[in-house]
């Protein structure tokens, strides 16, 4: 597996993240720690007994309902500086999408939906899927339960495809650079509690997921979400590159996987701990791909 920044750089379409992330300041550092609260140098330390009593746990008289809830918003605070991004108002997902997905699965495709049980509400998750096709990250967008915003090139976003995709609440990205905005929004969308979707493998190729770019780590560690994988079976024959429509003769499978979540590393800044983090999730999204080629067909058409 490739680290380097240009890995961002790869040629062919993209739907995913670049290898080259920013390093965002931890999440408690917002929170300085007791033993830093003095001045300079002139300036007197707090007494030993302040640090003591921050360092221990609460006082037996606090409820532990109470201490959780001090807890609590520290640890789900976002790990990152915020892009601080406007809300996306997903209501053509919620009133267009069944609609567009009995289209696309009954009558311009024949697309079965397997493992949709798997896919929970109310919680940050990162959809990761194989990339094979121009038609794998649409599909990830229309046959999710959830509201999916998916990180997708930013040569995309011209014309009229340009405008859909920003309707829809695409997320444009650079991947010549380290794209801060980009990341940021997704990282806000994961703060809120939404879906995001990527491609990890970064470009359109045979999708056996043999490498993927440490973008998705970044977002998952930093996040603080667990990753559904899913795997696009047949989009790759359904539309060829060249190809101007899909062809209906040929069967497409989606299947999503149950989620996972990744170890936190004790230095999520670390470029050798997120490339360590990107291999566990490389293995995991491999062996869901395996696991859905060798179950054959078996889903239901959605409708």
């Amino acid at each position: 597996m490739t680290a380097p920044a240009n890995d961002a750089q790869a040629a062919g379409d993209q739907t995913g993240v670049p290898a080259q992330v920013p390093t965002p300041a931890p999440a408690q550092a917002a929170v300085p720690a007791p033993a830093a609260t003095g001045g300079g140098a002139g300036e007197k330390a707090p007494a030993e007994p302040a640090r003591t009593t921050a360092a221990e746990p609460a006082p037996a008289t606090l409820p532990a309902a109470a201490a959780g809830a001090v807890a609590r918003p520290a640890e789900r605070a976002p790990a990152h500086r915020g892009a601080q991004s406007k809300p996306y108002n997903d209501i053509l997902h919620r009133t267009l999408k069944p609609s567009v997905r009995w289209l696309i699965n009954r009558v311009l495709m024949r697309v079965s939906l397997e493992g949709v049980e798997h896919v929970p509400s109310g919680e940050p998750l990162i959809f990761a899927g194989n990339h094979t096709s121009w038609l794998d990250g649409p599909l990830v967008v229309i046959e999710s339960p959830r509201t999916v915003r998916c990180l997708t090139k930013i040569e995309m976003f011209r014309g009229i495809v340009g405008w859909l995709l920003r309707l829809v609440g695409q997320i444009p990205i650079d991947r010549g650079k380290a794209d801060r905005t980009a990341l940021h929004t997704a990282l806000d969308e994961l703060a809120r509690g939404n879906a995001i979707g990527v491609f990890p493998e970064g470009t359109r190729g045979s999708g056996e997921m043999a490498a993927v770019q440490h973008g998705i780590a970044y977002l998952a560690v930093h996040g603080r979400a667990r990753v559904v994988p899913v795997a696009c079976l047949g989009t790759g024959d359904a539309m060829p590159k060249g190809a101007r429509w899909p062809r209906r003769s040929v069967p497409v499978r989606v299947v999503f996987g149950e989620p996972f979540a990744v170890e936190i590393p004790a230095n999520p800044r670390s470029r050798k701990a997120l490339a360590q983090v990107a291999e566990d999730i490389r293995v995991r999204l491999a062996d869901h791909l395996a696991a859905a080629r060798a179950s054959g067909p078996g889903g239901t058409t959605a409708g």
